[in-house]
């Protein structure tokens, strides 16, 4: 059974949703990026979060709040 990409739309975004992707998860944004997530890092600073999701082959997805 294949997996189905989790979509990111920054704009429609909460800190609960980020929180849920785990490692191994496929994921995708609005700007065509897409792969498995193999790392994930957030660092909190200044009262936002910085949420990096390292894709295999893809690059990375950075998301602020």
């Amino acid at each position: 059974m294949e997996k189905k990409a989790t979509l990111i739309k920054r704009a429609a975004l909460d800190i609960n949703q980020l929180d849920k992707i785990k490692i191994g998860d496929f994921l995708s944004d609005e700007y065509g990026k897409s792969g498995k997530v193999c790392e994930i890092e957030k660092i909190e600073r200044r009262g936002e979060y910085h949420y990096y999701f390292k894709l295999s082959k893809s690059g990375t997805i950075l998301i602020i709040m």
